[in-house]
């Protein structure tokens, strides 16, 4: 009721439910070849409608946008690898940032697991 209280809060959305809405900080998460433009075996997919839904999410970002995307994902059971979605190549490159921290705790981390390995071989 008191519209002067501010409360932190994460609202999980679909593109389709972002329509009309803005955030201060936007994830768009999945940003993968098969989800974004989402492919289904057997299905025609719109791409045109699959970039404006795209668009949408990126525009509720009124000051930072995230776009996360994995190396593999589980899905439907099966373990795969994956590729960027097509539709970061249209996004030009003087406005993106990429996280080069995450990568080298990754790599770290990788290295450490290798070498807990070699412990058992």
């Amino acid at each position: 009721d008191n519209l002067e209280k501010q409360v932190e809060k994460v609202s999980l959305l679909t593109l389709h439910a972002a329509k009309g809405l803005e955030f201060p900080v936007v994830y768009i998460v999945g940003c993968e070849d098969g989800l974004i433009p989402l492919r289904r075996d057997g299905e025609t997919t719109d791409l045109a409608e699959e970039r404006r839904l795209f668009y949408v999410g990126m525009t509720r970002a009124k000051e930072q946008l995230f776009l996360v995307l994995s190396k593999k994902r589980r899905l439907y059971g099966k373990t795969r690898a994956t590729t960027p979605s097509p539709f970061l190549a249209d996004i030009e490159e003087r406005l993106k940032a990429y996280d080069r921290q995450a990568r080298k705790a990754r790599s770290k981390k990788e290295k450490v697991q290798s070498e807990q390995m070699d412990l058992f071989g």
